[in-house]
C-alpha cells in the first residue's frame, strides 16, 4: 500500500516545560478582589494560606473546604448543586505543575483525554473523541472559552495564560451547549478585571531548555470601570534530536495577549469585553520510525546511516524542515442585566447577551515518510473563522404557577455562522522514482521481487528527478445554526427536584470540492485520485431533550438520575480523492448518568461520584481503504463507568490536603463488523492463500476486520490521578509558608490507532511529579520548584501506519522528565 494522506500525529507535547515568566493570578488575587463572587476563589489544589501560629480563627477556617463556584449550568453554582459529573482544576494548581497546554489537565482530571497537538488536537472525554484526519469532522467535546462556544478543537492549545480555572463537564451536554458534545465540554475561565491596581509577573525555566514570561496588568479606572491586559512570550526546546537537519524537533515560540474590560455603568448592568491574539511557531513533527520493514529500513539508511526505528530513543531522521504556523483570535463581548430588584412573580432574574469572533489559521509542512529520503510531503492548510451570538436569561421563582417549590430557569436562543476553507496536499518527492525501484519500492507497489533481484536493485544508483507532481484538495464549507434551548429544575417537594430541557436546532451546511492533479499525475495514480470539483448542501434538524430527578437529602448530601439525548452533525469528506462518499450521517447519543454530590466531617472532606452509560449510534469513522481514507457511518458504541472526585483536609491535620479523581470506564463497539484492517493483521492475512494478489480481487474477510465488542481507541480501562499536599510554616518565620504536592497519575491499558493495531498498544503506566511552593501570608510573591514525569517513563503515546513504507509504523513518545523553577511576584 502506498497511502499518501498523514495521519496527524496525537501526542502531549515533548517540549513541555521551561524557563518562563508566568502570572501571579487567580487564586493569590482573588482573596482581595471585590465582593463581587469571586469565581477565581477555587481552592482546589491551590496553596492555601500559611496561618500565624496564634491565629487561631485563621485555623479553624482553614480546616474547611471552601465551595468551588462553576458556571456547568451557564449560571454561578456550587459545584455541589450541580446534577452533572464535573472535574475543576484551578490555573494555579496548573501553572505550579509546569502544565502550561491543556495536554496538562489529564493528571489531575480522571477520564479526560488531550493532545494539544499545534496541527491537529484532539480532544476525548471518557474514551470517546473524534479523529483529525479529516476536517470535515466535528468535534465530540466542545469548547468554551470566557462563556463563548468555540466550534474547533484548533483553538485548545492557545490562551492557558492568566487562567482563573477548568471544568471539565464529563457526558452529554447538548440541551445547554448544543451539539458535538456528545462526550462533554471543557469550559475554560480566564481571570476578570478587578477593582484595584494590581500586576504581576512569572518568570518560568525548565530543563529541558524552556523559557516562559507571563504578565498582568488590572488597572480601575473608578470603582465601576476596570481592564486588565495579561500576556504570554514561551519557548519551549524539542525533545527529539533529528539527526539528519541538525535540530529538536517539537521546538516551540508562542507570543499571545489578552485584554479584558470591565465596566458596570450601573448597578443592574454589567458589560464584559475581552479579545485574544496568540502566534504559535513549531517545529514539527515529533515522529520517529517504528518497527520498519527491513528493506525500507536498508533504504531510509542509504540517506542518513543513523536511521533505526527504536520509537522510544527521541531520535529521528528526515530531511524535510517540516513546521506548523498558527494564528488564531478571539474576541467576545458579555452584556448582562442584573437587577437588584427581580421583576414581579420571580425571586431571580438576569438577562444575558453573548456575542463573538473567533478565528484561526495555520500552514503545515509534514515530511510524510518520516526518512531522510524526499519520497513524499504533505502541506495542509485550514483557515477557519466563526461569529455567534447568544440571547439567555436565567430565573427563579418560589414556585411553578403556584405549584410545588422553587424553580430555577435557564432559555436562550444562539445562532452560529461558520466558514472553513482548507487544503490538503500531498507532493512526489525528487526520490519517489529512485524508492520505487528499490525492493522496498517494489513491495509497496504490490510486484513481485525475488531475492535474486535485491543485488540488480540494489546495483541501481541513487538518483533525483524531479517530478512536480502532487494531488491538490481544495475544501469550502459554509455552515448556519441556529437553536432555541432551555432547563429548568422544578422542586416538587422540598426534597425533590424535576429536572426538564431540551434543545432544537437546525443547521444547513454548504461545500464546494476541488480535487485536482499536478505534473504527470503519478501520485494520483498511486492514491487513486479522480480530479473533480463538486458543490453540497446539506439540511439538518435535531431535538435534544434533557429529563432528570433530583433528590437533596440534607445540605450537604444530594442525589440525582438524568437521561440527556445528544447529538454531533453530519457532514462532509473534506480530503477527498474522487466525488463517491462524500457525505457522512450525523451521531446520536442516548445517555443515563446516576450521581452523589456529597460533604462529610464537618464539610472537611467532598465526595462527588458518577455512575454513567452512553449509547453512541450512527458512529462517524475514519477508514483506509487501499490508497486513501473515506468517512462514513459504520458502528455503534457503549461508554460506561464509575467516576469520583474528592477534596479532603482533615480538621484534626489542617496541615495536610488530598484531592484525587478516578475513573473505571469501558468504552467498546456495539457493532462495527467491518472496521478498517490493521496493518498488522493484513500481514498475517497475506500469508493466506485465499489473500494474496491485488486488494480488489481479495474477498472483503481480508480488507476488513469485525471490531465488535473491543475497545475504542485511547479508552483506558483506569486512570486515576492523586495529589497528596503538606502545608507547614517555615521554622523561625511567623509569615512564610511551605506547601509540598506529589501528583501521582495513572492511565491504564490503552490502543493509539484506530485499528486496534497491536503496535499501538500501549500497557498501562503511572506518571510521577511533584510540586514545591514557598511563599509568604501577604501572596505578594512566590518560588515555585516542580517536576513531572519524574522517573523520566519511555512510553508510546501515538503509533500509526506509516504513509509509505508496508508493514512500517510511525511512533509518538509522551513528554520526558521535566523539571522547573518559577519566581512569580504581584504589586497591589
Amino acid at each position: 500500500m502506498f497511502p499518501l494522506s498523514t495521519r496527524r500525529a496525537r501526542g502531549r507535547r515533548p517540549w513541555l516545560c521551561a524557563l518562563a515568566l508566568s502570572l501571579l493570578a487567580t487564586k493569590l488575587l482573588a482573596q482581595e478582589a471585590p465582593p463581587e463572587p469571586p469565581l477565581a476563589d477555587i481552592p482546589v489544589q491551590a496553596l492555601p494560606e500559611t496561618p500565624a501560629p496564634a491565629a487561631s480563627e485563621a485555623l479553624a477556617e482553614n480546616t474547611r473546604l471552601q465551595d468551588v463556584v462553576v458556571t456547568a449550568q451557564k449560571k454561578k453554582q456550587s459545584l455541589q448543586k450541580v446534577p452533572v459529573s464535573v472535574g475543576v482544576v484551578s490555573g494555579d494548581t496548573l501553572a505550579q505543575a509546569g502544565s502550561f497546554d491543556a495536554g496538562g489537565l489529564e493528571n489531575f482530571v480522571a477520564n479526560v483525554e488531550i493532545d494539544s497537538d499545534p496541527q491537529a488536537p484532539v480532544i476525548g472525554i471518557r474514551g470517546f473523541f473524534t479523529e483529525t484526519d479529516n476536517v470535515g469532522f466535528e468535534p465530540s467535546v466542545g469548547l468554551v472559552f470566557d462563556d463563548l462556544s468555540l466550534g474547533r478543537p484548533e483553538f485548545i492549545p492557545d490562551g492557558l495564560f492568566d487562567l482563573d480555572r477548568v471544568e471539565v463537564l464529563r457526558g452529554t451536554q447538548g440541551t445547554l451547549f448544543g451539539k458535538n458534545t456528545i462526550a462533554g465540554v471543557i469550559n475554560f475561565q480566564t481571570a476578570e478585571p478587578v477593582g484595584q491596581p494590581q500586576a504581576s509577573v512569572t518568570l518560568t525555566g525548565a530543563r529541558p531548555l524552556q523559557r516562559r514570561v507571563e504578565t498582568m496588568f488590572n488597572l480601575p479606572f473608578d470603582e465601576d470601570y476596570a481592564a486588565r491586559l495579561a500576556g504570554v512570550n514561551w519557548l519551549q526546546n524539542g525533545e527529539i534530536y533529528n539527526s539528519t537537519l541538525n535540530r529538536d524537533e517539537g521546538r516551540s515560540q508562542q507570543t499571545a495577549g489578552r485584554l479584558k474590560f470591565l465596566a458596570r455603568p450601573s448597578e443592574d448592568w454589567r458589560i464584559s469585553l475581552s479579545t485574544q491574539l496568540s502566534k504559535t511557531e513549531v517545529d514539527y513533527a515529533t515522529w520517529q520510525l517504528y518497527d520498519i520493514d527491513q528493506d525500507a529500513l536498508d533504504y531510509a539508511r542509504g540517506f542518513d546511516a543513523s536511521t533505526e526505528d527504536n520509537p522510544l530513543d527521541r531520535h529521528t531522521a528526515f530531511n524535510l524542515p517540516g513546521y506548523v504556523n498558527r494564528d488564531s483570535n478571539v474576541s467576545r463581548l458579555l452584556v448582562a442585566y442584573e437587577p437588584q430588584r427581580a421583576p414581579a412573580g420571580l425571586d431571580d432574574f438576569s438577562l444575558t447577551l453573548i456575542g463573538g469572533h473567533a478565528g484561526t489559521k495555520f500552514q503545515a509542512l509534514i515530511d510524510s515518510d518520516v526518512t531522510a529520503a524526499d519520497i513524499i510531503s504533505t502541506y495542509f492548510s485550514l483557515d477557519y473563522q466563526q461569529d455567534s451570538v447568544e440571547l439567555r436569561t436565567a430565573l427563579g421563582s418560589k414556585s411553578l404557577f403556584g405549584l410545588g417549590g422553587a424553580v430555577d430557569a435557564v432559555f436562550g436562543v444562539y445562532g452560529l455562522r461558520a466558514r472553513l476553507h482548507s487544503s490538503l496536499d500531498n507532493y512526489a518527492g525528487d526520490d519517489l522514482i529512485n524508492f520505487a525501484l528499490s525492493p522496498a519500492g517494489f513491495e509497496v507497489l504490490g510486484l513481485p521481487a525475488p531475492d535474486f533481484l535485491d543485488p540488480i536493485l540494489g546495483a541501481i544508483p541513487d538518483f533525483s528527478l524531479p517530478l512536480n507532481d502532487g494531488v491538490l484538495r481544495g475544501f469550502r464549507q459554509d455552515a448556519n445554526s441556529e437553536a432555541l434551548f432551555g432547563q429548568m429544575s422544578w422542586h416538587f417537594t422540598e426534597r425533590y427536584a424535576l429536572i426538564l430541557g431540551g434543545r432544537l436546532g437546525q443547521e444547513t451546511k454548504k461545500a464546494n470540492f476541488n480535487t485536482e492533479q499536478v505534473g504527470p499525475g503519478v501520485v494520483a495514480l498511486v492514491v487513486g485520485a479522480d480530479p473533480f470539483t463538486d458543490r453540497r448542501e446539506r439540511k439538518e434538524k435535531d431535538f435534544s431533550p434533557k429529563l432528570g430527578l433530583e433528590a437533596q437529602w440534607t445540605p450537604d448530601l444530594m442525589n440525582y438520575l438524568s437521561w440527556t439525548r445528544g447529538f454531533k452533525g453530519g457532514g462532509f469528506n473534506g480530503a477527498a480523492d474522487t466525488n463517491e462518499n462524500l457525505e457522512f450521517e450525523p451521531e446520536h447519543a442516548s445517555s443515563w448518568e446516576a450521581g452523589l454530590k456529597s460533604r462529610w466531617l464537618g464539610r472537611s472532606l467532598t465526595l462527588n461520584l458518577a455512575l454513567y452509560r452512553t449509547d453512541i449510534q450512527n458512529l462517524q469513522v475514519v477508514d483506509l481503504t487501499d490508497f486513501t481514507y473515506v468517512i462514513g457511518n459504520a458502528a455503534e458504541a457503549r461508554l460506561q463507568g464509575l467516576e469520583l472526585e474528592a477534596r479532603w483536609r482533615p480538621k484534626r491535620a489542617r496541615w495536610f490536603e488530598f484531592n484525587a479523581s478516578a475513573a473505571v470506564s469501558k468504552a467498546e463497539y456495539l457493532s462495527y463488523p467491518e472496521a478498517p484492517l490493521s496493518q498488522t493483521e493484513a500481514a498475517e492475512r497475506s500469508q493466506r492463500s485465499e489473500c494474496q494478489g491485488s486488494a480488489q480481487n481479495q474477498p472483503a474477510s481480508c480488507r476488513s476486520q469485525d471490531l465488535s465488542g473491543r475497545t475504542l481507541a485511547n479508552a483506558p480501562t483506569v486512570t486515576l490521578s492523586a495529589s497528596p499536599t503538606l502545608l507547614f510554616p517555615v521554622p523561625y518565620s511567623e509569615s512564610l509558608g511551605l506547601a509540598w504536592s506529589v501528583d501521582v497519575s495513572y492511565r491504564g491499558d490503552q490502543y493509539s490507532a484506530t485499528d486496534l493495531d497491536p503496535h499501538s498498544h500501549q500497557a498501562g503506566y503511572t506518571l510521577l511529579g511533584s510540586r514545591l511552593v514557598l511563599a509568604p501570608k501577604s501572596r505578594r510573591w512566590a518560588i515555585v520548584a516542580s517536576g513531572s514525569n519524574l522517573t523520566d517513563e519511555r512510553k508510546l503515546d501515538l503509533v500509526f501506519d506509516h504513509s509509505v513504507f508496508n508493514n512500517s509504523f510511525v511512533g509518538q513518545q509522551i513528554t520526558g522528565r521535566v523539571l522547573l523553577l518559577s519566581f512569580q511576584a504581584s504589586w497591589k
